[in-house]
C-alpha cells in the first residue's frame, strides 16, 4: 500500500509539474505572442524611421544645395562687388586727374581769357565808345551834313526873323528885295534834316561786323586819322588804342 501511495504521489506530483509547465508553455507562448506584435511595432516604426530618415536626407541634400548656391551667389555677389568698386575707384581716379587738368586749363587758359574779356569790355566802354564817335567826327560826309542843317536853320531863322520884323515893323520893305532873305530857306532846311535822318554811318557799320573780332582788331580799327603821333595832343595820345590798355593788375592774397 505505502509503493502505491507513494506512486499516486509521484504520479501528482508528476501531473503538478506537467500542468506547471503547461502554464508556463502558455505563459511563454502568451509572451511569445507579445513580443511578435512588440517587434512588429519595432519594424514599422524602424520603417517609419527609414522613411523619415530618406526625407530627411532628401531635405539635407536639397539643403546643401542651397547652402552651396548660396555660397556661389554670395562669391557672385563678392566678385561683383569688387569689379563695381575697383571701377568706380579708377572713374573717380580719371575723374581727379580729369579736374586736375582742368584746373590746371582754367590757370593757365581761362583765366587769361577772362581778364581779357573784362579788360576787353572796360576798354570799349571806358576808351572805345569815345573813340568811335570821334571816328564818326572825322567823317567830312558827316561834318558836311551837319553844318548845311546848322547853316540852313541859321538861315530859316534868319528869313523868320526878317519876316516877322517886315509884317509888323513900320518901314514900308517887300521881303523880296531884301538880299538875306531865302524864299526857299524852309524847304533847304527839311531837305537839311532828311539828308541827316538818311545818313549812313559806316564806323556803326564796321562795328558791327567787328562784333566777334578779337579785342586787338576792334581797337586798331578805332584808330584816330587825327593821330599824328607824337605830335598829337595828350587827350588824343591817352586815348591812342594800346595793349598796354588791356593789362588787368592781379594782386596774390
Amino acid at each position: 500500500d505505502q509503493r502505491i501511495q507513494a506512486r499516486e504521489n509521484e504520479i501528482k506530483n508528476l501531473e503538478a509539474l506537467l500542468e506547471a509547465e503547461i502554464d508556463m508553455k502558455k505563459a511563454t507562448e502568451a509572451k511569445k505572442a507579445k513580443l511578435v506584435k512588440e517587434l512588429e511595432k519595432l519594424r514599422a516604426m524602424f520603417s517609419d524611421l527609414q522613411v523619415s530618415n530618406d526625407r530627411l536626407s532628401q531635405q539635407v541634400s536639397t539643403l546643401q544645395a542651397q547652402v552651396t548656391g548660396e555660397e556661389k551667389l554670395k562669391a557672385s555677389f563678392e566678385e561683383f562687388k569688387k569689379y563695381e568698386d575697383d571701377r568706380v575707384e579708377k572713374r573717380c581716379a580719371e575723374m581727379d586727374a580729369r579736374q586736375d587738368a582742368l584746373s590746371i586749363d582754367f590757370d593757365e587758359e581761362l583765366y587769361p581769357h577772362m581778364f581779357t574779356a573784362i579788360a576787353g569790355r572796360r576798354w570799349v566802354i571806358g576808351n572805345g565808345l569815345r573813340l568811335a564817335v570821334m571816328k564818326c567826327d572825322e567823317s567830312t560826309e558827316l561834318r558836311q551834313v551837319f553844318a548845311d542843317v546848322v547853316s540852313t536853320g541859321i538861315a530859316k531863322g534868319m528869313s523868320e526873323g526878317l519876316k516877322y520884323g517886315v509884317e509888323h515893323g513900320k518901314a514900308n520893305l517887300d521881303l523880296e528885295s531884301i538880299e538875306a532873305y531865302d524864299l526857299e530857306v524852309e524847304t533847304k532846311y527839311v531837305t537839311a534834316l532828311h539828308a541827316l535822318r538818311d545818313l549812313k554811318y559806316p564806323m556803326v557799320d564796321q562795328m558791327e561786323s567787328l562784333k566777334d573780332a578779337p579785342i586787338d582788331v576792334i581797337m586798331a580799327s578805332l584808330h584816330l586819322e587825327s593821330d599824328s603821333g607824337e605830335d598829337a595832343p595828350q587827350w588824343i595820345s591817352e586815348l591812342r588804342p594800346s595793349s598796354s590798355q588791356l593789362k588787368i593788375h592781379v594782386y596774390p592774397k
